[in-house]
């Protein structure tokens, strides 16, 4: 299997994987618009072989390879925030879950008391 063939079966299987996780609301529109582009772009440097090579080139850099490794390198960035924004989120969802046990609880507690005190 040729690096065409398998980048052109890559970037159509992302996109319609894209397509299917915003259509069943797991993946935000937000982060869809990106993941489509990175899909599209793989797309289009298994149809068109040659973009690696004239982007190399109109980036002044000595080897195809290096434009492949500066958009890895662009995707690494683009997944780690996320992965940060993911961890802050689950940290705030852990305390929002504990104070909502600890108001329960009072109010639990408040409602024992107005009982005993009828």
């Amino acid at each position: 299997m040729s690096a065409e063939l398998l980048m052109m079966i890559g970037g159509t299987s992302a996109f319609f994987l894209t397509l299917y996780w915003v259509r069943s609301r797991d993946l935000r529109e937000k982060y869809a618009v990106v993941w489509m582009g990175v899909a599209l772009m793989v797309l289009l440097c298994g149809l068109f072989p040659k973009v690696i090579m004239i982007a190399a080139e109109r980036a002044h850099l000595a080897y195809p390879t290096a434009v492949l490794f500066i958009s890895l390198a662009a995707i690494y960035i683009f997944s780690f925030t996320v992965s940060v924004s993911l961890t802050r989120q689950y940290r705030r969802n852990v305390r929002l879950m504990q104070e909502l046990a600890i108001m329960e609880q009072r109010i639990r507690a408040l409602e024992a008391n107005a009982l005993k005190r009828e």
